[in-house]
């Protein structure tokens, strides 16, 4: 049989979407992902939770850019780490504007927004006027 009429013979379910399938909500939210010196990360996060971000996720990486040889040869290994909240964008405006204004001009760091969409995004839904 031609391999053009097999489909005549099987009975095949029409494909849904997975986020139609298991009546997923999602959130368009973004990411904000800031990388830079460890000195500074843990300041970077408690002003993001006064902005209003619910949490954070903080990773140590590795990695080679402008001014990461700075740091290397001081301490003898790199002391990067990636700080990463999603937020609203009202939220995400205040973060990347903090850390642009207090730390670009003396530490290691860079910072950049993308679009993300999550599910449970209730637990995103705090925002004050912190």
């Amino acid at each position: 049989m031609a391999r053009g009429n097999l489909s005549r013979f099987l009975l095949l379910p029409k494909p849904i979407p997975l986020v139609e399938r298991f009546f997923v909500q999602l959130y368009p939210l973004k990411l904000v992902s800031v990388v830079g010196e460890t000195v500074i990360m843990e300041e970077i996060a408690q002003r993001a939770l006064r902005f209003g971000a619910t949490g954070y996720s903080m990773t140590d990486i590795n990695g080679h850019g402008s001014r990461s040889a700075r740091n290397v040869n001081l301490t003898g290994e790199a002391k990067t780490m990636k700080l990463e909240f999603v937020v609203s964008m009202e939220i995400a405006e205040k973060i990347v504007k903090y850390v642009s204004q207090e730390y670009f001009e003396h530490y290691a760091c860079i910072a950049w927004l993308s679009d993300v969409q999550v599910m449970r995004g209730e637990q995103y839904a705090v925002e004050t006027s912190r």
